[in-house]
């Protein structure tokens, strides 16, 4: 009889709050829990809810698309440094421009030194370009790259002009074929 007794006490524990909750004496359950990616999750379809989660996703894809445009941007402003110091380095070689002209040993040194003389001043104008674009790029403007190309045109017309005087009048026409070659060659 005792177990018998036991066995009701204990059908009654068990049964007890679902009988509450049938007669609208005890609150409703948690909504369903459903396993998440590290925890489990609560499924709460209350609007104000779905509203939030809706308005976050918004927000991380407005991000994530600004993320994208920045990163463009700085492709972009790459590539363009890229292009000004291939610029410079291709104002300034001097054998594309001496190609196909057999030079005395004077006249060799001639050009290099005035190549040596012309390069501080195409260094110095890179360092000024890179904080003209240092400074465009904090300031959020774009860089405008004219006066770089125009002070760069100048600077090599200058060292041209000068290593043209080294040379024969033979020598001056396969230089300036060569000067037009590269012309066409940007």
């Amino acid at each position: 009889m005792n177990s018998l007794r036991n066995f009701a006490f204990a059908t009654l524990i068990v049964a007890a709050p679902s009988l509450a909750v049938a007669q609208g004496k005890a609150h409703h359950p948690a909504p369903p829990v459903t396993m998440g990616k590290s925890a489990p999750v609560r499924q709460d379809n209350r609007a104000d809810k779905i509203a939030d989660h809706a308005a976050r996703n918004a927000d991380k894809a407005a991000d994530k698309s600004e993320h994208k445009g920045e990163k463009a941007a700085d492709k972009a402003e790459h590539s363009a440094d890229k292009t000004e110091r291939s610029e410079l380095k291709f104002a300034h070689d001097q054998k594309l421009l001496t190609k196909g002209i057999r030079l005395t040993s004077a006249e060799e040194k001639q050009l290099k030194a005035i190549e040596k003389k012309y390069d501080a001043d195409y260094r110095s104008l890179r360092k000024k370009e890179l904080a003209a674009d240092k400074a465009a790029k904090k300031s959020g403007k774009a860089d405008s790259d004219a006066a770089f190309e125009s002070e760069l045109a100048a600077l090599q017309s200058k060292e041209r002009a000068e290593m043209r005087a080294v040379l024969t009048p033979e020598q001056q026409s396969v230089f300036d074929s060569n000067v037009a070659k590269v012309s066409t060659q940007k």
